[in-house]
């Protein structure tokens, strides 16, 4: 019996290790719909195309296993743009379908027709269309070659309408049934003089730090080979945004996660390191304060998959090409032989944390009827397991979590990343449900960035995706009050929103909403939550914070 290309695909997606794609069907993907009927692979039927992207990029995050999202034709395609760019800014592996109508129509002005491969081509890594039917099956071997080895990032591959519906050929048929390739990424351990003369430079400085990026987190799954090579050599360890989750911040060497409106003392040991270590970091704007808090004369050693990322922005006296697990257990190795005391390093990063510790920031009482967001955050991760996944929005509701909100465990930090767009929490929160149901994962959103995803409740409840959405309403669109306040006079314009009663709307959407005003309300609210969680019921919980509250500076 024949196969048609659709399927093929599909058995293509299964062979490997595909388990969940997320999108909405339309006419120009009915043949692929119709050939995952038959498959293994469980579809999500998100609100909008925008979420089914955001959902790819948050399960490869929490997974470290390539995402798969879908759109039709025109509107369904272009809906995917900010999912696949988040993707793009922060290498994650995610392969994005769209349809297309059959490739005699193309050029005469077809319903919804549009270059959907030059509108990709600049957020992917690889964006093509599939003009003939023998060429499937490749098509998708690459695309996910591309996509998982070296520096990961987003692929896109357009699929005409007809070229679906052909048959594949004997070839491609046996190429599918056997299946006799590894498309495994390769670890490259890098170069072993380098590694040996970065532990020596580590073990040898008085002030020495690791960074951990997003390269070790996501991409490189290697956190055990950093907390190893931190607590063998006494090494403080700091992370990225991106790279939170990778070295618990309850740890002694945890020098927290460090950027804009971090905790004063992540700058202070920064600013006195004398080598550093960064692995799988770009040091992007946010990270680095525009690029400020970092101490110019420090002695860095670059490790990244990819050879352009080194020395880009600050020079490397030592740059390691590599796999960041590989080159981290390389190094583990041979630091198993050393023997170095940091001892008065430690001891000022402890003296540190403590002065930051007794500032104004953590203690917080409410003012008047509202909620101190940073004590909100204090608050939910007391009722709150190590091991829950938070998944965060962009503005300041991620900015007070970064700082006041400790992580622990890897993959429990999913956030929107450099691209920073809204709405992102509570579809990526379904994602990471979904990946793992024995997992609590709360959603942290803003109440402008609540607006932007709410449609995506019924969506969790629809796929027994069980949420705890917590939304930082100061009935703004904070961020940019904040910045209209201190930068231009109070002079506020398009900033202030007229909210509905959030709870409400959440019960109406079946949901258990609850609301928060006082510290006591919240405690009660986070239990509910919880319990309504176990019970497979998605909670909302409307918190009024104080949105005058200035964020650390």
């Amino acid at each position: 019996m024949g196969m048609r290309v659709a399927e093929g695909i599909v058995g293509a997606l299964e062979r490997l290790g595909v388990n969940l794609m997320f999108g909405i069907p339309g006419s120009q993907t009915s043949p692929l719909y119709d050939a995952l009927y038959s498959s293994r692979i469980r579809h999500v039927l998100v609100r909008h195309e925008q979420m089914a992207a955001y959902m790819a990029d948050a399960y490869a995050k929490f997974t470290g296993r390539i995402g798969v999202c879908d759109g039709t034709g025109g509107p369904g395609a272009t809906n995917l743009i900010t999912g696949i760019a988040t993707s793009w800014t922060d290498n994650i592996p995610v392969l994005a379908f769209t349809g297309q109508q059959p490739l005699n129509q193309i050029g005469k002005g077809a319903f919804q027709e549009l270059d959907h491969v030059s509108i990709f081509k600049p957020i992917t890594k690889w964006s093509t269309q599939i003009v003939r039917a023998e060429r499937a099956i490749e098509t998708i071997k690459e695309a996910y070659r591309i996509a998982t080895w070296g520096r990961p990032g987003p692929v896109h591959i357009n699929i005409p309408l007809d070229i679906q519906t052909r048959s594949l050929s004997d070839d491609e048929i046996n190429m599918l049934r056997q299946w006799l390739f590894d498309l495994s990424p390769p670890k490259p351990t890098g170069d072993p003089c380098a590694i040996e003369e970065a532990v020596r430079l580590l073990a040898s400085s008085k002030r020495p730090i690791i960074i951990s990026g997003g390269g070790v987190h996501y991409s490189g799954r290697a956190w055990k080979p950093l907390k190893a090579l931190a607590e063998t050599l006494q090494v403080p360890v700091a992370t990225t945004f991106n790279g939170r989750g990778s070295f618990p911040e309850d740890h002694p060497l945890s020098a927290g996660r460090i950027g804009v409106h971090a905790a004063s003392y992540t700058d202070e040991v920064l600013a006195e390191a004398d080598v550093i270590l960064a692995v799988g970091c770009r040091f992007a704007y946010m990270s680095t304060r525009g690029w400020s808090n970092i101490n110019p004369e420090a002695i860095l050693i670059h490790v990244d998959i990819d050879p352009e990322i080194i020395g880009r922005n600050y020079p490397a006296k030592i740059g390691i090409v590599g796999d960041a697990g590989a080159v981290l257990k390389e190094m583990l190795e041979r630091a198993g032989e050393i023997h170095a005391n940091h001892d008065d390093w430690i001891e000022f990063l402890r003296c540190s944390k403590e002065r930051w510790s007794e500032e104004r920031w953590l203690a917080c009482e409410c003012s008047g009827s509202l909620i101190k967001p940073q004590r909100a955050c204090l608050e939910i991760r007391q009722a709150l397991s190590r091991d829950t996944v938070f998944t965060l929005d962009a503005g300041n509701n991620k900015l007070w979590a970064s700082t006041f909100l400790e992580i622990y465990e890897p993959c429990t930090w999913i956030q929107s990343g450099c691209f920073g767009p809204m709405g992102y929490a509570i579809p990526a929160a379904i994602a990471c449900k979904l990946a793992d149901k024995t997992r609590k994962v709360v959603a942290i959103c803003g109440d402008g960035g609540f607006y932007m995803s709410m449609h995506e409740l019924p969506t969790s409840i629809q796929e027994e995706a069980a949420v705890i959405v917590c939304i930082f309403n100061d009935m703004a669109l904070g961020t940019i009050r904040h910045r209209q306040r201190d930068l231009y006079g109070g002079r506020f314009i398009s900033v202030e929103l007229k909210n509905p009663d959030f709870a409400s709307v959440a019960d109406s959407m079946g949901c258990v909403g609850l609301e928060a005003r006082t510290y006591t309300q919240l405690r009660s609210a986070l239990k509910e939550a919880i319990r309504e969680s176990q019970r497979g019921n998605t909670s909302v919980i409307n918190i009024y914070i104080d949105g005058d509250e200035p964020l650390p500076p």
